[in-house]
């Protein structure tokens, strides 16, 4: 499966401001592969390498970070399947 999310930026304030006179263009898409592992677990990876694993417990998705399961670590729980996903990408950045 793959999810597109527009790239998160990191920036000073004083970089916001100075692009803000100029006009405003929509963030780049970008292709996240996850892939389903088992009813309750997703794998994801960037560049074609693995980055986390997100589950499922109840109604909260769990972001682990590492490239295998067993070892993962937690990295943060989220309400959404997309804000898991972009807490390890951020992890990775």
């Amino acid at each position: 499966m793959v999810m597109e999310a527009p790239l998160t930026s990191r920036g000073s304030t004083k970089k916001a401001a100075a692009n803000a006179s100029s006009p405003v263009t929509p963030p780049a898409l970008t292709e996240i592969p996850w892939t389903r592992i088992d009813l309750d677990l997703y794998e994801v990876a960037r560049d074609g390498y693995i980055v986390g694993y997100v589950e499922v417990v109840g109604a909260v998705f769990v972001a682990l970070g590492g490239s295998r399961y067993d070892r993962a670590v937690e990295v943060s729980q989220n309400v959404t399947f997309h804000a898991a996903v972009d807490a390890l990408l951020r992890r990775v950045l």
